[in-house]
């Protein structure tokens, strides 16, 4: 890509060229300044300056200075071998692939005479960029076996790439700033690059320190009963799967995925402390009491501004399609969707967990009683979705396997529209 570039454009201009230089500077600092998304990546806002660098001057030099600038980043971070490899080539690809489109449709360097927008090459490029950056990364991901590319890609990206088209005016307003306004346009991106890095950070450790109080608020639940432990997590990786196998959107399944993880918080009230360390059988006056655990989840849930939408749904999740379930007797399509398959995923939960008086049931035993009880307690069009689904064999995954535990920060991670792009 960085060849045809050449071809492209083979003359090298300096006085463009040091606007650009100025701008990759930019780029690493704010590289340095990357703060962690996860555990093993990292979000950073270097893309911008390098963005606004090659549109000023779209080039192979610059190109070359992108990756240079990469690559010092990398080695600042102490980051050698494959992965320096991998994250400086997928910055060079991204950057040659931006440069080459906004060349071959006509942009022209922004370094120039005319400094003025033109839409098709700048819109082009930005696109152009962060699709071949997120799709290296997919690619790398789906190099293992059974993983499609292209569906890591669409799974990680394709929430937040719409909303990445707002950086479109930041990369011409960048270059602009520059063009117009000179080292001093520089440095007051210096200084909105660094404010953009320390506010983004502030955000996600707030968010990411909520989140895990709020997991360690569901395994303090989950402490009380000892026939439950984990029962949150599957429960909420049972109802990402099945909500995937009845084709809903990736929004909906996060906040069903949510749902699911909280369903059951309400059980951590001290009415249901001497019926959950109870050994034996219920009392009709104990399930009476269990039964009121939906209520009571619903409550703490509603305590969470940011939750207003998933109430219904984990109020709900214990209605039958037939009308027979509690707390209010809904049937039907009256009950939420989100509780309709949360009714999945626990009561499979329930059913492949060993306890006292059975054994764990096989995944045909599970299909069995899915399809005995479709139309009285589970929703007939969810159940042949899901057992038509190639989904379906996911939920029996071994329970060790890496891909089935799953932290409520991850889930959050996967509802959250990203703001920056990461590296690994």
């Amino acid at each position: 890509m960085t060849v045809v570039l050449y071809v492209q454009t083979p003359d090298v201009d300096f006085d463009y060229l040091k606007g650009s230089a100025l701008l990759t500077v930019i780029g690493f600092i704010a590289a340095s300044l990357a703060y962690r998304v996860q555990r093993s990546s990292l979000g950073e806002t270097s893309f911008i300056p390098y963005l606004s660098a090659l549109v000023l001057y779209p080039s192979w030099t610059v190109v070359a200075l992108v990756g240079i600038g990469s690559a010092a980043a990398e080695i600042r971070r102490r980051k050698f071998g494959i992965k320096l490899v991998f994250n400086v080539s997928q910055f060079i690809l991204a950057a040659a692939s931006a440069s080459l489109v906004y060349v071959v449709l006509g942009g022209k360097p922004l370094a120039g005479a005319d400094a003025s927008f033109n839409p098709l090459p700048h819109s082009a490029a930005v696109i152009a960029f962060l699709f071949v950056n997120t799709f290296a990364v997919a690619a790398a991901i789906g190099l293992d076996p059974g993983k499609s590319i292209l569906k890591t890609w669409y799974e990680g990206n394709a929430a937040g790439f719409v909303y990445d088209m707002e950086l479109i005016p930041f990369v011409f307003g960048f270059a602009r700033a520059y063009h117009d306004w000179g080292i001093w346009g520089a440095a007051s991106l210096l200084a909105l690059v660094v404010g953009l890095r320390f506010t983004y950070q502030s955000k996600h450790q707030l968010e990411t320190t909520n989140k895990e109080l709020l997991e360690l608020f569901v395994h303090t639940v989950e402490f009380r009963d000892p026939y439950t432990s984990g029962h949150s997590q599957r429960v909420s990786r049972y109802s990402r799967i099945i909500a995937k196998a009845v084709g809903l959107s990736s929004k909906e399944i996060a906040r069903i995925e949510i749902a699911g993880m909280l369903h059951d918080v309400g059980k951590i009230h001290e009415i249901f402390a001497p019926i959950l360390s109870k050994p034996g059988r219920l009392t009709p006056e104990e399930r009476a009491i269990m039964e009121l655990h939906p209520i009571k989840s619903a409550e703490l849930v509603a305590k969470l501004s940011e939750f207003a939408d998933i109430i219904p749904a984990v109020r709900h999740h214990h209605e039958n399609w037939d009308g027979t379930g509690y707390p209010d007797r809904l049937a039907g399509r009256e009950i939420p969707l989100g509780s309709r398959i949360i009714m999945f995923a626990d009561t499979i939960d329930a059913m492949t967990t060993d306890r006292p008086y059975r054994k764990a049931m096989t995944e045909v035993e599970v299909r069995t009683e899915l399809q005995k009880y479709k139309g009285s307690q589970f929703d007939p069009y969810i159940c042949d979705a899901l057992l038509a689904s190639p989904e379906y064999h996911q939920i029996f995954v071994p329970a060790d396997d890496s891909r089935s535990s799953i932290s409520f920060t991850q889930i959050f991670e996967r509802a959250r529209r990203p703001k920056t792009p990461a590296v690994a």
